[in-house]
């Protein structure tokens, strides 16, 4: 069996699928017809590192990488345009376009016209990705405070946990297989965070289940 294939495919697919939860989001945006509270913060911070490893990806000639983050980055850039009809905070919303700008493009016009070792170029841009696949993974951890103050994990998604704790494993092994420590490491904040909201998950289960089995025992 071809694990090198198979890493491939389950990274690709749990990754692919954990991009479409924003999907739910944006339906619930279009529903209320306003945006709420919801933060348009992991949007930009998804598309900026899809777009960054799925430039690192066509230096490497990484296919499956190239996938994935070619659909992330469409999936993020649609959720960043519904988020933005839909908000009344436009001032908000053109201060981050204008820094996720800068944040994008900075990196790619350095390496594109001051950095002339492609080797070197992929290195940095690597660890560039990096950097902000740690970012991306930390995000729920704002959450935490909230579950702990509550008891409950109703806030967090239980699939969506699932499906980035098995994509963070996929990559890391995928990474691994192919000597890439850019793609390996920067996983194992994902692997570590999907063990700490497991461990919240037992210590604190959400309501919803809890009142199910208190209405069995009756």
């Amino acid at each position: 069996m071809d694990w090198e294939l198979v890493l491939a495919w389950a990274a690709t697919l749990s990754s692919i699928a954990c991009q479409l939860v924003g999907i739910e989001i944006c339906l619930r945006i279009v529903r209320k017809g306003g945006t709420g509270d919801t933060s348009p913060v992991p949007f930009f911070a998804f598309f900026i590192s899809a777009c960054i490893w799925l430039k690192y990806s066509i230096m490497r000639s990484i296919y499956s990488m190239i996938m994935s983050n070619t659909l992330g980055a469409i999936l993020q850039f649609l959720y960043i345009c519904i988020f933005y009809i839909y908000t009344v905070k436009r001032n908000q919303m053109h201060r981050l376009i204008s820094f996720s700008v800068f944040l994008l493009f900075g990196p790619l016009i350095y390496i594109r016209y001051y950095q002339p070792n492609d080797v070197i170029a992929a290195g940095q841009l690597g660890l560039y990705g990096c950097c902000l696949t740690v970012v991306c993974y930390a995000s729920p951890l704002a959450t935490v405070a909230q579950v702990v103050r509550s008891k409950s994990c109703d806030s967090i998604s239980a699939p969506l946990c699932v499906l980035n704790f098995v994509a963070a494993v996929g990559w890391y092994l995928y990474g691994r297989i192919i000597s890439d420590l850019y793609v390996s490491y920067p996983n194992v904040m994902g692997i570590v965070l999907g063990c700490l909201q497991f461990a919240l998950f037992c210590a604190y289960p959400s309501r919803s289940s809890s009142s199910k089995t208190s209405s069995l025992d009756v």
